[in-house]
């Protein structure tokens, strides 16, 4: 059976991609900041209807030993894709922040945390 990890698998297009991929009889190793939370409730659900082939799993793309726990607990399972989904765009609500990341106003705080997240994550991951 193939295997798919998928990160910020619990909104969006990580969480269709999970359906899709567990429709079409796949495992799914999905993951996310929080599978607890509120934010994971659709992941949940199409897991309890999986028959054990979506395995959730605690992951913060900024936490690197988060990434590493996760590498650790499926070393030497064979994934036959990895769909590095999990990207920020910056401060939420969106419309509060339009002006922290145009020319001449760019906060670099938030823009370094957009990198890291967006950019050294997906490497780490790989």
């Amino acid at each position: 059976m193939p295997t798919v990890l998928i990160t910020g698998a619990n909104r969006g297009l990580g969480l269709e991609f999970t359906r899709q991929y567990v429709g079409d009889g796949w495992t799914v190793m999905a993951c996310c900041r929080d599978p607890d939370g509120e934010s994971a409730e659709d992941l949940r659900a199409i897991s309890d209807g999986a028959d054990g082939r979506v395995h959730i799993e605690k992951m913060d793309m900024l936490d690197h030993a988060s990434i590493d726990v996760v590498a650790a607990k499926y070393k030497g399972t064979a994934i036959d894709i990895l769909l590095n989904n999990a990207g920020i765009i910056g401060p939420v609500p969106i419309q509060d922040h339009l002006d922290a990341q145009h020319f001449g106003t760019i906060d670099y705080d938030v823009w370094d945390t957009v990198v890291r997240t967006n950019t050294f994550a997906p490497v780490k991951m790989a």
